[in-house]
């Protein structure tokens, strides 16, 4: 990690003492000290380098406007990040506090998910651009690959989500919105976290996300009434800032349908296609048919 720090030291007008190790994921996280200072550091993986840069833009754009991300660190030539062979370095101010807890505070969630809907609206840099092959073809093409003999009814199924969420308001989507990419301090301010996975696509599936409290591997009908019961308590907060249509809401349910599609297509994709077995296909595909039923049976 002395590496880093002369990395750092050469790249930024502070000095950098010490470092200290957090997480290993996509990006490895770091916690680092200039004079008593405490900063946090990721370390881009050469295969997520394109989407880090497109989401430190977006989160450059986002502070310029006052909105509430963790401030970036500008480099010494006025970057928002330093590329060396080793990967790419992003620093940020350390922000102490907690993933947000959607139960309490799904409200103010709400204000600040509008609010960066609305803010973003303004954001002129290039978005990636997500369609069918995003959230629904991935996935059936692993289970093609994995000869799935089950396929056919999962295309049967993703075609029909599809043709309900196709023709939906597109715009800005920070695509992982979920509690964990919401952070609280102890004063009670809320921050978007981990803008890589931003696009233009529906709006609304990030509403999905944040308000869906089903079980994503075992099915349980109280997920249905409890997903419903968080989008009551978040919609009249967030229409303050975004106006929706009634299309558009009535398409939470088949949105969090279509998440469990371009999730298992992403967990698949950073595990290998023997990360999962038939057995396992066999229990998403009951879960959305399950789903299914429990939708039509009770919303209106």
């Amino acid at each position: 990690m002395t590496n880093i720090l002369r990395i750092l030291n050469n790249f930024y007008n502070m000095s950098f003492t010490d470092i200290r190790k957090i997480r290993d994921g996509g990006s490895v996280s770091y916690a680092v000290y200039s004079d008593n200072c405490k900063y946090f550091l990721r370390v881009i993986k050469p295969a997520f380098i394109e989407t880090a840069i497109s989401g430190v833009n977006i989160q450059v754009f986002l502070q310029n406007r006052g909105f509430s991300v963790p401030l970036v660190v500008l480099t010494k030539d006025n970057l928002p990040y330093a590329r060396t062979e080793s990967g790419l370095f992003i620093l940020y101010e350390f922000i102490e506090g907690s993933d947000s807890d959607t139960d309490q505070d799904i409200e103010d969630i709400g204000m600040l998910i509008g609010r960066l809907h609305n803010t973003m609206r303004d954001y002129t840099g290039e978005l990636k651009n997500f369609v069918r092959q995003f959230y629904i073809g991935r996935y059936i093409d692993i289970l093609i690959k994995k000869q799935y003999p089950k396929t056919d009814e999962f295309i049967k199924y993703g075609n029909s989500i599809w043709e309900k969420v196709k023709d939906l308001p597109r715009g800005y989507c920070h695509g992982d919105m979920y509690d964990g990419n919401i952070y609280k301090t102890p004063d009670k301010k809320f921050y978007i976290l981990d803008l890589d996975t931003s696009c233009n696509g529906f709006p609304m599936y990030d509403l999905a996300l944040i308000c869906n409290k089903t079980h994503y591997f075992n099915f349980d009908e109280s997920g249905y009434f409890k997903s419903k019961e968080m989008l009551s308590r978040f919609l009249p907060v967030y229409l303050k800032y975004i106006t929706l249509t009634k299309t558009e809401i009535d398409a939470f349910y088949d949105l969090i349908a279509l998440y469990h599609f371009a999730l298992q297509a992403t967990i698949i994709e950073n595990n290998g296609l023997d990360c999962v077995n038939n057995e396992c296909l066999d229990k998403q595909l009951d879960w959305l048919l399950r789903w299914k039923e429990i939708c039509g049976r009770y919303y209106r």
